[in-house]
């Protein structure tokens, strides 16, 4: 196992070297000693993949902000309609909203507090995600309309069926296609194998208020607890006492990252839902 874990370390850390610069972190093992990067997000094309509206706070909210702060283009997909999690609050119960409705709202106010204006709602059914013809179809246009760069996804080891569905879902919807750009891989239920760190005590207070406006979420956990939490847990990557929050994630060319999908994640994968 030691050594699987080695090369799986090795593999992540040589797929982000040509894209990033070259900066030795994580001297507390022999295992993570040099494996890591920092990165300084910049002004890329981005697009961002994510299952549930918030997911896209908690795994690279910091990060986000700092792309918007360098001019990037952003566009955030929430790939289910939300109605599975959360309490809505006394003032939306007393309008009768559902809690599609209510995730969206907390959702635009969410990206606007990082500065995020495009915004896309695929509406797969909360809890069942999987790459279905439709949600396929519109990904695909929608990636061919953009032509991201970077592409933000959670891991596909994430422990979560629908942030599972994420991976294979791109898969499809970019097959048969001529798009090139990076998959980033973000952690939001499972920590994650990092080769790439951003530091994001700068963008900090962005992303706690951002979190705050998922209320229906926050009534039912303390996502912001964790969330901060686990930020400041990955600032010990580095040896430097000046930073004290920062986000992880796997960095790959898209090729990459669907091979290691293949080979390491699919056999676990949750199973896709039965057809009608």
């Amino acid at each position: 196992m030691r050594s699987v874990t080695k090369w799986f370390l090795r593999a992540l850390s040589g797929a982000a070297r040509p894209y990033l610069r070259a900066y030795g972190l994580l001297q507390t093992t022999k295992v993570f000693n040099r494996s890591a990067l920092v990165w300084e997000p910049g002004d890329e094309r981005v697009v961002v993949l994510a299952p549930h509206m918030d997911d896209e706070v908690i795994g690279c909210g910091g990060t986000l902000a700092r792309h918007v702060a360098r001019g990037a283009d952003v566009t955030v997909v929430f790939l289910t309609d939300g109605r599975q999690g959360g309490a809505p609050s006394a003032e939306d119960q007393a309008q009768g909203l559902p809690m599609t409705t209510i995730r969206k709202r907390e959702a635009q106010r969410a990206l606007a507090v990082l500065g995020i204006e495009k915004i896309e709602f695929l509406d797969a059914q909360d809890g069942s995600l999987h790459a279905d013809p439709r949600t396929t179809a519109r990904l695909r246009e929608l990636l061919l309309r953009i032509r991201p760069q970077l592409v933000y996804l959670p891991f596909f080891l994430e422990r979560h069926p629908d942030h599972e569905a994420a991976s294979p879902l791109l898969g499809e919807a970019v097959r048969g296609t001529d798009l090139e750009f990076r998959c980033v891989s973000y952690e939001v239920w499972t920590p994650l194998f990092p080769n790439c760190f951003v530091r994001i005590d700068d963008t900090l207070d962005l992303k706690r208020r951002a979190l705050e406006q998922y209320r229906s979420q926050l009534a039912d956990a303390d996502y912001l607890h964790t969330s901060l939490g686990l930020s400041a847990y990955r600032s010990n990557a580095f040896l430097e006492r000046d930073c004290r929050f920062a986000e992880a994630f796997c960095v790959h060319s898209l090729q990459q990252y669907l091979e290691f999908y293949r080979s390491v994640a699919r056999p676990h994968a949750a199973p896709r839902p039965a057809s009608a």
